[in-house]
């Protein structure tokens, strides 16, 4: 790869070529067409190909075909500006798919013109495999504060049937009760039965697809199924902090590409914030719109959260979203909520984005990638 010179200058460039190609992650070099002209071993061994496979293959042929419009753009991109960082999928030579981390940097000329591109490329499985252990956590305390919540309100509609049957018991043990009477109790009886039923049954139903644990792959979501259900999963919490809870969101109108239920371990985190920062508040009320909104070309839906709290100083604001980090009391907080869920959202290629006011309250909004128009039914 590099020239050989003489003396001390010949044994520094063997140490470096040493060190790049035995480099931890995998090191690659592409022309102007996206022709491969260098690749390290560890590329070798990251991919499943020899080198001199590898040199006699154009960059497209490692990605996955579904992504190649977006290769094609960040091409574009990274010729224009010099320099890009991407999150993407490398594809082996047994069609196993790898996340990656990229950061290419643009070598050009004595005129300035393109030569080729200098990128590094992180494997990060183990990364997404710790999140994903970060994230069952998570799931795992929410199911427990979801099985609180439930129990208490299965009260009611079990209070509802045992006095229904008891009833309906007592007027059929009656010598006098006349067969259209009886009828009547009976149907009546049965009716508030069945809808307690109904409701015990949505509760048990709610606390099962959220403890499945299945990872699924992005299908259609409606924003309004996750930002309800989440709300439902933490309505016994709020209704004891005694939040009062705005939520317009309509259904069936805010579409998004993703996984329902990382979706809803967003909204759960950020609504568990918000009724956690309002304990101190005399007023408590929680917020949650919808609208859209175009960044840097893309559409999304701004999905904002906001709380009537004690507001997060600015100068912390920077920290909130690191892992560990948290200003609750020892014991009432990991620290982990905010950073598991930036790294939900940035697996949904969205963002998330803080203001806030000293003693008035904070704002999170949730920015995903929209879908013009709804599926179809």
């Amino acid at each position: 790869m590099f020239a050989k010179t003489d003396g001390k200058a010949f044994e520094t460039v063997k140490i470096f070529d040493a060190l790049i190609d035995n480099f931890p992650d995998m090191i690659h070099s592409v022309d102007e067409r996206g022709d491969i002209v260098y690749v390290n071993r560890t590329a070798s061994l990251l991919l499943g190909y020899t080198e001199n496979e590898l040199l006699g293959m154009n960059i497209r042929q490692l990605y996955p075909p579904e992504i190649l419009d977006a290769v094609e753009k960040g091409f574009r991109e990274v010729k224009a500006t010099g320099e890009k960082r991407v999150e993407s999928i490398f594809m082996t030579k047994d069609g196993t798919r790898i996340p990656v981390e990229l950061r290419t940097l643009v070598i050009r000329d004595a005129q300035g013109a393109f030569s080729q591109t200098f990128t590094v490329s992180r494997d990060l499985r183990a990364l997404k495999e710790m999140q994903e252990n970060l994230i069952h956590a998570g799931r795992l305390a929410a199911i427990g504060e979801m099985a609180a919540g439930v129990v208490h309100d299965l009260n009611n509609p079990l209070t509802a049937v045992i006095l229904a049957s008891t009833v309906l018991k007592k007027v059929v043990e009656k010598p006098d009760t006349t067969p259209e009477h009886l009828r009547e109790q009976a149907q009546a009886f049965c009716d508030t039965i069945n809808e307690s039923a109904a409701t015990m049954e949505a509760l048990t139903t709610r606390l099962r697809d959220f403890s499945r644990g299945v990872k699924e792959q992005h299908t259609l979501v409606d924003l309004f199924d996750p930002i309800n259900d989440a709300l439902f999963i933490l309505a016994h919490r709020l209704r004891h902090a005694n939040v009062t809870v705005n939520n317009p969101v309509v259904k069936s109108k805010h579409w998004v590409l993703g996984d329902r239920n990382q979706i809803q371990q967003v909204f759960l985190n950020l609504f568990a914030n918000a009724c956690d920062a309002m304990s101190k508040s005399d007023r408590r009320e929680l917020g949650v719109t919808v609208d859209s909104c175009t960044k840097d070309g893309t559409v999304y839906w701004r999905c904002s959260v906001s709380d009537t709290g004690e507001g997060i100083p600015e100068e912390i604001r920077d920290r909130v979203f690191r892992s560990f980090f948290t200003t609750k009391p020892r014991g009432k907080g990991t620290g982990l909520g905010l950073s598991i869920t930036r790294a939900i959202l940035k697996e949904h290629s969205g963002e998330i984005e803080l203001s806030s006011v000293v003693n008035e309250g904070t704002t999170f909004s949730v920015l995903l990638p929209s879908l013009s128009a709804a599926p179809p039914a």
